[in-house]
């Protein structure tokens, strides 16, 4: 049952959300701020911000008309310089967790990495009578919010809106959504498609009809490409990639350099390099300038896609060992690590969200001088760390990059040496 209760609100959760401390536990009430008396109606564990009666200096007005019921963000109402500090506490927070805490000073200051905007984009779409709903979900619920603008987004992603509602109409199966996975590139964006419905050639000649009169480089559907007008490049240290359609590529180009300039700086002279979930080559490209590589990464078209940027970069660059292989069933191990060309000089390991926990147990068994450990999940990162540094290993730096304004997520990169 419901009722309306006074709060102050103690802290900020891992989510964002403000939560405060009650006789009968801890209560999480989104867009709340630490400091705050606000008053809220209660369900459970959760609640529903009805008024703010002291709000926090931290407090600012949201950018966005959609704030408050688009899922994307959820901390618009916060100070920017507040966010980042959250951001890296959260780290410290999830390394003491792991019994870490004395590593605390060695977390630097969260770079702020936003930029001018997030540069890819996943939207939904979905039919609502005679219209069509683009963009993202609300919180906690599969409705759709229809986005008319974004700040967190790159403008030549919002400029394509319209575009992107009518190429969507013209993929929209009869029941469910259309997943539109957006990069903008210098030569135009590059879109990749998802849908259910069976489009006949006519559909698919209007779909991309649609999109090179929107401008757009490239468009795919369902993983296979329609129509390629420019290659959308992008560029990797110097090197062209053209990652395959609706892969993963950082959300910012000021949070990749962030990332990689930290890789670079902390595996310092090696000459011998693994490059471990390395995707497409983000920080692969970039290493093969001064190291011999060993790429690693389950992905065929991602390595597909790094093999063909270093064929272009062929003169720039030293030699890339390209290797297919699942590392969360079947990592590297510590004799592979030791004995590859006389021993493996740093690592480099750069896993989605659940870590790299095998990999980091045969890390731990290695004698891998350097490991540079990057994540967008603190809690799995801490998780990893741990087994480093029970394995030998000493921390020398972590540096928290924000590339996801006003979102809770973060990532990290770690630098670790032997002794």
């Amino acid at each position: 049952m419901s009722q309306d209760v006074t709060l102050e609100i103690s802290a900020l959760a891992h989510k964002g959300e403000g939560r405060a401390e009650t006789a009968e536990g801890p209560l999480h009430v989104p867009f709340a701020l630490p400091g705050e008396t606000v008053r809220v109606r209660r369900d459970g564990t959760r609640a529903r911000l009805l008024e703010v009666l002291t709000p926090s200096p931290w407090r600012v007005e949201p950018v966005c008309p959609h704030f408050g019921t688009c899922g994307g963000c959820v901390l618009q109402h916060m100070d920017q310089a507040a966010i980042l500090d959250w951001k890296r506490r959260q780290v410290v927070a999830a390394l003491a967790a792991r019994g870490l805490a004395e590593v605390e000073p060695l977390v630097e200051p969260t770079v702020d990495a936003g930029g001018r905007g997030r540069r890819r984009a996943v939207f939904a779409a979905t039919r609502a009578g005679a219209r069509i709903l683009l963009g993202f979900h609300e919180r906690a619920s599969h409705r759709l919010v229809d986005v008319v603008r974004c700040p967190v987004l790159v403008p030549e992603i919002v400029a394509l809106l319209p575009a992107l509602k009518e190429l969507a109409a013209r993929a929209m199966p009869r029941k469910g959504e259309v997943t539109l996975n957006v990069l903008a590139t210098a030569v135009g964006a590059d879109l990749a498609l998802a849908s259910a419905a069976k489009i006949d050639p006519r559909g698919v000649a209007g779909l991309i009809e649609e999109a090179m009169a929107a401008g757009m480089a490239r468009l795919s559907l369902n993983g296979e490409v329609l129509v390629e007008a420019r290659a959308p490049t992008l560029d990797m240290g110097g090197i062209p990639l053209v990652p395959p359609p609706g892969a993963f590529v950082q959300a910012t180009e000021a949070g990749e350099e962030a990332l990689a300039a930290r890789v670079l700086s902390g595996v310092g002279k090696a000459r011998k390099v693994a490059d471990l979930f390395c995707g497409s080559g983000t920080f692969a490209l970039r290493l093969a300038r001064k190291a011999t590589v060993r790429a690693v990464e389950g992905e065929a078209s991602a390595l597909a896609a790094l093999d063909r940027a270093m064929r272009t970069g062929a003169g720039a660059l030293r030699e890339v060992r390209a290797e297919r292989r699942d590392l969360f069933r079947n990592p590297l191990t510590a004799v592979e690590l030791d004995d590859y060309g006389r021993g493996m000089e740093a690592v480099v390991f750069d896993p989605p969200r659940a870590g790299a926990e095998a990999q980091a147990r045969e890390l731990a068994r290695s004698k891998v001088p350097t490991v540079v450990a990057v994540s967008c999940n603190p809690a799995t990162l801490a998780r990893d760390l741990r087994i480093l540094v029970d394995g030998g290993y000493r921390i020398s730096s972590i540096l928290p990059v924000d590339q996801f304004r006003y979102s809770p997520h973060i990532e990290a990169v770690a630098v670790l040496s032997r002794g």
